[in-house]
């Protein structure tokens, strides 16, 4: 899918587990280069970011795991959908090494293919940032402001009852759609609108998905070459 969203408002996660393996042997130069690595990825709950684990031991030795990380880092700013992924657990399941050819590039590089190979196996989501906007009005605009909040595709409360003649109502809106709901309704409210919004998490966004499968279960590679 080529990704024209933007990246302050969405962000990528993952729907089940899958695991991604990458391995090279080349010669480059007057050297060789040899890295393996083998990544498994699995949801996180919601708002937990990122788990990054390493179950791979000496298969990868300690020198080589910074590199990695990296690797792992850089396949998570990029996503398969080009969205920032997030609410992932990242396990550096196994590997393999040589002591001549193993450099820090070539592992940050497997470990960078492997990681998206495995998000694309789990099956990459788009995440929609969400806003929870709360909205106090004359009691008489009320429905001027669900009919705008429904318009936006947020989903409205039922408006409260304030001192003074106003209502008030509380909106899970799109982050993306809240500058046009406050500009439309001071717009219709003259002005007399009382509006404040938080972040509020981020939900599936399902016309957004892709529906691409992900490649198929790779070989398990011996630990030492």
């Amino acid at each position: 899918m080529t990704n024209e969203l933007n990246g302050i408002f969405f962000r990528e996660t993952i729907q089940g587990a899958g695991r991604g393996e990458a391995k090279i042997a080349r010669r480059r130069g007057l050297r060789n280069e040899y890295a393996h690595v083998r990544i498994g990825v699995r949801p996180a709950d919601r708002g937990r970011g990122v788990i990054l684990e390493w179950s791979a031991g000496a298969n990868i030795p300690a020198f080589f795991s910074l590199s990695v990380l990296r690797g792992i880092q850089d396949a998570l700013q990029a996503g398969v959908a080009g969205l920032e992924v997030t609410d992932i657990a990242v396990n550096v399941e196994s590997g393999s090494y040589h002591d001549v050819d193993s450099n820090e590039p070539v592992f940050r590089e497997m470990a960078h293919k492997a990681t998206l190979q495995a998000i694309g196996q789990a099956g990459s989501m788009i995440l929609e940032a969400m806003s929870l906007v709360l909205i106090t009005v004359p009691a008489k605009e009320i429905e001027v402001v669900e009919l705008k909040v429904a318009r936006l595709g947020g989903e409205a409360t039922p408006a409260v009852k304030k001192e003074a003649g106003t209502k008030t109502l509380a909106a899970n809106m799109p982050s993306a759609t809240v500058k046009e709901l406050i500009e439309e309704l001071l717009s219709a409210t003259r002005g007399s609108a009382t509006i404040t919004s938080r972040t509020n998490g981020y939900r599936p966004r399902l016309d957004l998905q892709d529906g691409s499968d992900g490649p198929a279960d790779p070989a398990v590679q011996p630990a030492r070459r």
